[in-house]
C-alpha cells in the first residue's frame, strides 16, 4: 500500500504515513478508502502525543517520482520518492524488512537524480539472427556489422529521445524502440558491407522484431540516483 500523505515535525524533523482514520494538521479526514491496521493507527497516536508541543505540517507525495531497486510486488524493499509540503520538496527513505512488517520513512538529504542508459539485447539479439532462415546466409562478419550499426545509433541517442514502451519487473528496468528515422541511419551505415539482396534481408528483420517486446527493443536501464538538494548546492 502507497501511502500518499505524511505528517512532517518541524522541529524535529520526523516523519510518519497519514491515515485515513484520524484528522490530519488540517482538521480534514485523510484517504478514508484505505484500512489502516491497528500498528499503523497506534504508532500514528504515539507519534501524534510525542509532538503534540512542535508544529506539524502535511506532505503530499509526488507518485512520479517513486522509485526502488526491486520489483514493485515485492515486501522488502527500499524505495525513495518526493513529498511536498507546497513550498519546499523533501527526500524520503521507506524501508520495508517483510511483508508483516511496518515500512518506516525517514527524510534524507538530498534529491533524486535522473541516471539513464541505453542498451540493446545483444544477447538475444544474436540468437534471433541465429535461429532466422535466411535465403542469403549472413556471415559471422556481416552480423557484427549489423549488431555494431545498432550500437552506434544507440550511442547518438539521449534516453529522452526513447519513448518508453514497456515496463521492466524492476521499476530501474524498462523497454523502448527506436524511431523509423534511426533505422535508416542504422541501414545507411550496413550500405557499404552489405549487398542489396542482404539489405532488404535485414530491413525485414527490423521490421519483424523491433516491437516493443521484441529483441530489438532497447534495454532502458535506469539507476538511483541522489543528488546535492538545490539549498545544499547553493551553500
Amino acid at each position: 500500500m502507497m501511502i500518499k500523505k505524511l505528517i512532517r515535525c518541524t522541529q524535529c524533523n520526523k516523519i510518519i504515513p497519514l491515515s485515513g482514520n484520524s484528522k490530519d494538521p488540517g482538521g480534514k479526514e485523510s484517504l478514508p478508502w484505505v484500512e489502516w491496521s491497528t500498528r499503523d493507527l497506534m504508532r500514528q497516536r504515539g507519534f501524534l502525543r510525542r509532538h503534540r508541543h512542535h508544529v506539524l505540517e502535511e506532505l503530499r507525495v509526488d507518485p512520479e517520482t517513486i522509485i526502488s531497486d526491486r520489483p514493485w510486488h515485492e515486501p522488502s524493499k527500499v524505495s525513495y520518492f518526493e513529498a511536498s509540503n507546497g513550498q519546499r520538496r523533501f527526500l524520503i527513505k521507506r524501508s520495508k524488512n517483510g511483508l508483516e512488517r511496518p515500512a518506516f520513512y525517514e527524510l534524507i538529504s538530498g534529491r533524486l537524480g535522473s541516471n539513464v542508459t541505453l542498451k540493446i539485447q545483444e544477447k538475444d539479439l544474436r540468437k534471433q539472427i541465429a535461429s532466422e532462415i535466411w535465403p542469403i546466409p549472413l556471415t559471422k562478419a556481416k552480423i557484427e556489422k549489423f549488431i555494431k550499426a545498432i550500437q552506434e545509433e544507440v550511442k547518438q541517442l539521449s534516453p529522452e529521445e526513447v519513448r518508453v514502451t514497456l515496463e521492466g519487473e524492476s521499476p530501474l528496468l524498462a523497454y523502448g524502440s527506436l524511431k523509423e528515422a534511426h533505422w535508416e541511419k542504422v541501414l545507411l551505415r550496413c550500405q557499404k558491407d552489405f549487398q542489396k539482396s542482404e539489405l532488404t534481408e535485414i530491413k525485414r528483420f527490423i521490421r519483424e522484431n523491433k516491437d516493443y517486446n521484441d529483441v530489438l527493443a532497447l534495454l532502458i536501464k535506469r539507476k538511483i540516483c541522489i543528488l546535492p538538494s538545490r539549498e545544499e548546492r547553493s551553500g
